[in-house]
């Protein structure tokens, strides 16, 4: 599995998408409230040279907010933010609201129109999975991982940096709580393997989480926020250009990972009729 030593698992092991994703991110965040993933689909179009808005990418894959008091979905500290550009289906019933990550991954491709190949990654999850994840897509050119997970199986985000070196080490220490606990897509950017533990930076749509949307997660933390535990399942889309997308997918499937869309718990609006 290629990490940054060309072929063998390394310390540190990087997919940081095309070159505009960071200055891109710092100005989309934080995200309008229940537009997760469409957040990441249109930051992804605009860094390929398709700007969208997350909008536009929420009607495509069949988005619907939820109704009622937005407590209920942000994270402590969080702003609600509802300034859309146009108006959104909505619903109170919470197990219609969000996105599903097959709608998602369909509004990204229709979108670039060719320019985005998506590869859904599912379960089952684990620590190695998902590094070996991480470093397999380290050596396709303008990769992006937009994980859908679930937060509260998330370590909270400002964990002190002296129990993530133990964590390295393969020490011990008391788990910080997680800041929220809802159906969540982020970007998953970098793992960096210790002696005795990897963690995975995480990017996310706040920049109250974490210093400044960025957080360090252990590997096995990830693992567990993907399988869910709550019913539904978790997953990661790999986005990358068509031309890199064979190669990508062989490495993959070498690797034993298979290569499906999971059902997140939220309807495809598509399926639904929306």
């Amino acid at each position: 599995m290629p990490g940054l030593t060309g072929g063998i698992p390394g310390p540190a092991a990087v997919v940081p998408g095309p070159p505009e994703l960071a200055a891109l991110y710092e100005r989309a965040i934080p995200q309008k409230d229940g537009l997760c993933g469409p957040f990441w689909g249109a930051l992804v179009l605009s860094a390929f040279g398709r700007p969208a808005e997350a909008e536009a990418v929420a009607l495509r894959a069949g988005t619907v907010l939820a109704e009622g008091d937005p407590e209920r979905w942000l994270p402590p500290g969080a702003v609600p933010r509802t300034d859309y550009r146009v108006p959104l289906p909505t619903t109170r019933d919470g197990t219609l609201a969000g996105t599903s990550a097959t709608g998602l991954a369909r509004a990204v491709e229709e979108l670039s129109e060719g320019e985005i190949s998506v590869l859904p990654v599912a379960g089952p999850w684990s620590a190695e999975a998902v590094v070996g994840l991480i470093e397999v897509s380290s050596a396709t050119p303008g990769c992006v991982l937009v994980a859908n997970c679930r937060t509260g199986r998330l370590w909270g985000s400002r964990a002190d940096p002296k129990l993530l070196l133990a964590h390295l080490l393969g020490g011990a220490g008391a788990v910080p709580a997680p800041d929220w606990d809802v159906g969540h897509f982020v970007q998953l950017v970098a793992a960096v393997r210790g002696p005795g533990g990897t963690l995975v930076a995480v990017r996310d749509t706040y920049p109250g989480l974490g210093w400044g949307g960025h957080h360090l997660q252990p590997a096995g933390a990830v693992a567990a926020a993907l399988d869910r535990d709550d019913g539904a399942e978790g997953g990661v889309l790999c986005l990358c250009p068509p031309s890199e997308a064979g190669a990508l997918r062989a490495r993959l499937e070498a690797a034993g990972r298979g290569l499906r869309h999971w059902d997140n718990g939220t309807p495809d609006g598509w399926r639904r009729g929306g």
